[in-house]
């Protein structure tokens, strides 16, 4: 039975990281976005502590979602070379059938030309023979 990667439990394996990693890339996103709205309460900024604390949360914040982004972006580059090495090593099969595929419709095609060229030499040879015939039957030449 032949191979397919699809069937693989590695599939599934690279399908779960993928989506981990998108949706990591996408939350942190978000949240990084929120997190950089201004806040326009007042009551929150009476004091110069209550400015400073939400400046330095939310720096932190937006730094320690930077690099969970960059994580989750490592880890996609490493799964796509986790995904080139998987089929480079276990699609052999399909690679087999494709190039067989290929020499057989390479045979076919050479098969068809060399009828049509079969064909085309014999037209050219009667043509010949008939004009050697007809050349030889009108114009022969009479000594006198």
């Amino acid at each position: 039975m032949p191979f397919s990667p699809i069937e693989s439990p590695f599939f599934k394996e690279f399908k779960k990281r993928l989506r981990d990693n998108i949706k990591s890339l996408n939350d942190n996103f978000t949240h990084i976005i929120q997190a950089a709205k201004v806040n326009t309460d007042d009551n929150a900024f009476k004091n110069q502590t209550g400015k400073m604390t939400e400046f330095y949360t939310t720096k932190n914040e937006m730094a320690v979602r930077a690099q969970l982004m960059v994580r989750a972006s490592d880890e996609l580059l490493k799964l796509t070379t986790d995904l080139k090495e998987f089929l480079i090593l276990h699609d052999f099969h399909f690679l087999t059938h494709n190039i067989k595929q290929a020499e057989a419709q390479c045979e076919e095609t050479f098969r068809q030309q060399s009828h049509m060229h079969n064909s085309l030499d014999s037209d050219v040879n009667n043509l010949l023979q008939d004009l050697e015939t007809e050349i030889g039957e009108n114009f022969f030449l009479r000594h006198a």
